[in-house]
């Protein structure tokens, strides 16, 4: 698994020390990249600040096999000021998040700054490595079970409880104790609102499905697979590519999609895909709709 971490909020003397270090010092994988970018003063996170990290772990995403596994966690300085939600949120569904003390390079005396240099940066590294470990976890919760209430479409599958779960997931999973317990909870409660259910269908493999609160049914695939936006093409922007391959920081299947159909028959003209933009499925009787929104 490929471990892509972005490190926000820190100033010019913390991104040099740690672009001096070995990446696995703080991913504990050679097979990583830390997307760091400095932040100049007042410190704190103001408009626009997430594109360029955004643009990276798109381009990096895009240069993967479809069939790669990666990880996309997020160590974000926790600046006291409303712009550290909205950059924070940028990165909403996919990433895995945890806020860190910020640090201010003239704190400390200048006979100290070095020290105190140093020793952020070392808890910077039990940081991420904590945050890394919890993506694994995340990928075991995710990865080969695709089939899963947690990996339902948070636009089309309309649902009281889907995204208010998945939001408080995002929230709090990247600084929780027992993170595969808390998944398992949040699992468990959207099985109870959503059970999976089986087709009445006769002679044949009953396959199986969650239903909608309109009673749009999102049907087991099998070994179709076609769900994935691969480029930056037809409207698709970065957060569609990163989405089709990761959520809360885990992997899944990128190619993986429901095949959708109304109960009463049929389906609606147009979907929100991906991108919030009105899709019309490719037949008249189903639509195929990957966990990201992507519509075909």
């Amino acid at each position: 698994m490929k471990i892509l971490c972005c490190v926000a909020g820190f100033p010019q003397e913390v991104v040099e020390a740690v672009q001096s270090k070995p990446v696995e010092r703080f991913t504990g994988s050679k097979d990583s990249r830390i997307i760091i970018k400095r932040i100049k003063e007042p410190f704190n996170f103001r408009d626009g600040m997430a594109a360029p990290f955004l643009t990276d772990l798109a381009r990096e995403v895009s240069e993967l096999n479809p069939r790669d596994e990666i990880a996309v966690v997020v160590a974000y300085a926790n600046f006291d000021h409303a712009g550290t939600k909205a950059f924070v949120r940028s990165f909403f569904p996919f990433a895995l998040c945890a806020p860190i003390e910020p640090f201010y390079p003239d704190v400390a005396p200048k006979n100290e700054r070095r020290r105190a240099l140093m020793e952020f940066v070392g808890s910077l590294e039990d940081h991420v490595q904590a945050l890394v470990s919890r993506a694994r976890i995340v990928r075991d919760q995710l990865s080969g079970q695709n089939f899963s209430p947690l990996l339902l479409p948070l636009c089309n599958f309309r649902s009281d409880v889907l995204s208010p779960s998945i939001s408080d997931l995002y929230q709090e999973l990247g600084i929780d104790n027992d993170p595969a317990f808390r998944l398992k909870q949040a699992k468990a409660a959207l099985l109870a609102a959503h059970p999976i259910r089986l087709e009445e269908a006769k002679g044949e493999k009953r396959r199986r499905f969650f239903e909608d609160d309109r009673s749009l049914c999102f049907h087991s695939p099998g070994s179709d697979r076609h769900g994935m936006a691969r480029a930056l093409t037809e409207g698709h922007n970065q957060k569609c590519l990163i989405g089709a391959r990761v959520r809360l920081g885990g992997p899944f299947d990128s190619q993986f999609h429901y095949d959708c159909c109304d109960r009463r028959g049929g389906v609606d003209r147009s979907y929100p895909n991906c991108h919030n933009e009105e899709t019309r499925p490719a037949h008249a009787d189903n639509v195929n709709i990957a966990p990201n929104d992507y519509i075909r």
